[in-house]
């Protein structure tokens, strides 16, 4: 199933100031902003395009200092992007945009009844007052409804109301809509742009309440789902899975005709996430994390455990008998499952009752639903860490912890299994956020022919043939003038690379590599060790990256910051051009 499509925008840093506050029900404000940067400005020598807002479901994060002067959490501007600067102290919070308008925006918030439970930006709405500045980045991207979309379904909470209501009044597909909204009370209604043929169900439910969105769901009939619908979803995010298994199991809706996203996160005293399971737990009485748990899981999903109570409750006999293995050894996994949250058997005077089902609680669910968790225990970034094991001894024979553990190195694999190329070509579509930015750059020469090659090849071939201006060059298949590879070194050791690089002919390459820590992702040092363990070196810094393309005969002759930790080198053939590297 083709995945969800979207376009991506450059992103660019701004400030505005609160021009007024209004109160749309009692239970949510509306913040308009406006100033010059709405418009096309000027910083630091930097030109940055008006702000732009295409679709319903556009949103932007809002950049608050949770101690200290706002200033010090700003990220780094670029000329066509940005790039996240360390800090203890930002707090980044993401909100659908209601009304765009020429030289004002407004931007709606939820208001809890306690104001102890506010976070930064609810506080900061609350307490917002004209004249008041605000920083905010984007929006990164927009959806595309699909082009054979016959009606829409929408459901959300009240967060997802400003989105709803954009959509009811902007209307990007002419098709009927169907929307389910739940509101914690009746205060919290809005008049909506219905036409006829709409439907519109109010639902009264409890913020986070996990089953109201299944129940919700229940009003709308087969109709809804019938054809070719599209369905946007908001809520709170463990709430949505009920519905996620739905479209996809029930009702067949294909992935390019889902957009589901968790709006909000319900505290718990449970892990919130999937793979913090072991770190949450194991850190509470031990001072590093325990692999056990990881690896239970890991057990859980390769024998089929997880997704077998997913289908349906079971004993644990039963279980064992469907799965065709031993009963004790599954009654192990369990209790380890059981002890950390992602399966529940009824609890019987003394011990656990073997005559009763088992079944998945919620977080065994979201592991079940989310192929990305999934994937953190059964997929590459697992074999990964299975094969840091190898790292001491890798680490000092000068070797590729990967390559100790499976043989052969990951390109090796790559090169004979098409599975590792689609996971390769996967993660690059992460460079999808970033292409605008290297449309900006063009950093090729003028009046030539392009190919592009690597494992984030289409990510950029797509963004090429997708550009809405004349282009400076012309993408061919082969004998091109100039080449572009994209994450092609990521996957390879120094010497794969070095070998790679010298085997290209052409009178201009450049290559897309990351070069640093993306520093918005929390595990940001922890992947730089993964991909220590698949290249055998430290992370390849830019100046890493020049060196070795000047050992196999390649002349630096400048470098693009395209954001997010990644660059753009440009270099040419020989030693006839100087290597003046600007960024």
């Amino acid at each position: 199933m083709s995945p969800r499509s979207f376009v991506a925008h450059p992103l660019v840093l701004r400030r505005l100031s609160v021009v007024r506050t209004s109160e749309v029900t009692p239970r949510m404000c509306r913040i308009t902003l406006g100033g010059e940067q709405l418009g096309a400005f000027e910083r630091e020598g930097m030109c940055h395009p008006r702000f732009a807002s295409p679709m319903f479901d556009d949103h932007v994060k809002l950049l608050f200092a949770t101690e200290g002067p706002v200033d010090d959490v700003l990220p780094h501007q670029l000329p066509h992007g940005i790039e996240w600067t360390v800090s203890e102290t930002r707090a980044g919070r993401d909100y659908t945009l209601r009304h765009v308008r020429e030289d004002e925006l407004d931007l709606d918030f939820v208001l809890h009844a306690d104001n102890h439970d506010a976070g930064p930006a609810e506080a900061w709405a609350r307490a917002a007052r004209p004249g008041d500045e605000v920083w905010f980045v984007g929006p990164k991207s927009s959806s595309v409804i699909p082009d054979n979309t016959d009606r829409v379904v929408l459901i959300g909470d009240e967060t997802a109301l400003p989105a709803i209501g954009r959509f009811f009044e902007e209307r990007p597909v002419a098709v009927p809509v169907h929307a389910v909204v739940l509101v914690g009370d009746d205060a919290a209604r809005q008049e909506l742009a219905l036409r006829a043929g709409d439907r519109l169900e109010w639902v009264l439910a409890e913020p986070g309440d996990a089953d109201a969105v299944g129940r919700a769901v229940t009003l709308l009939d087969d109709e809804a789902f019938a054809g070719s619908p599209y369905v946007w979803a908001a809520a709170e995010s463990r709430a949505l899975l009920p519905l996620r298994r739905a479209l996809s199991r029930v009702h067949r809706i294909p992935k390019s005709h889902q957009d589901i996203t968790g709006y909000w996160h319900a505290r718990t005293n449970a892990p919130s996430t999937i793979q913090n399971v072991a770190r949450d737990e194991a850190t509470r009485c031990e001072p590093v994390p325990s692999p056990t748990v990881w690896f239970t899981i890991r057990a859980a999903l390769r024998l089929g455990v997880i997704d077998a109570l997913d289908k349906r409750e079971c004993t644990t006999h039963e279980l064992a008998k469907q799965l065709q293995v031993r009963a004790g050894s599954l009654d192990t996994i369990i209790a380890v499952l059981a002890a950390h949250g992602l399966v529940r058997q009824q609890a019987a005077s003394e011990g656990k009752d073997l005559t009763q089902p088992l079944h998945l609680t919620e977080l065994g669910a979201d592991l079940c639903a989310n192929e990305h968790d999934r994937e953190r225990f059964d997929g590459p970034e697992a074999d990964q860490l299975i094969s840091l094991r190898n790292l001491d001894a890798a680490i000092r024979a000068d070797d590729s912890a990967w390559r100790r553990e499976y043989g052969s190195s990951m390109a090796q694999l790559a090169a004979t299994d098409e599975l590792m190329r689609d996971e390769l070509s996967e993660h690059a579509e992460g460079l999808t956020y970033l292409m605008p930015a290297l449309l900006e750059a063009a950093p090729w020469s003028r009046d030539s022919t392009l190919s592009v090659h690597g494992p984030g090849a289409e990510v950029v071939r797509r963004a090429l043939h997708g550009a809405d201006r004349a282009m400076s060059v012309r993408v061919i298949d082969t004998d091109a003038d100039s080449q572009i590879h994209a994450r092609a070194l990521t996957h390879r050791t120094d010497e794969e690379a070095l070998d790679y690089l010298a085997a290209l002919s052409m009178p201009e390459l450049l290559l897309i590599e990351p070069t640093k820590a993306d520093l918005l992702d929390p595990h940001a040092a922890e992947h730089q060790l993964l991909q220590m363990a698949i290249t055998g070196t430290p992370p390849r810094t830019a100046t890493r990256l020049i060196d070795l393309a000047a050992r196999a005969g390649w002349t630096a002759t400048s470098t693009h910051e395209l954001g997010w930790g990644v660059t753009c080198v440009v270099l040419h053939a020989g030693g006839e051009h100087a290597t003046t590297v600007t960024a």
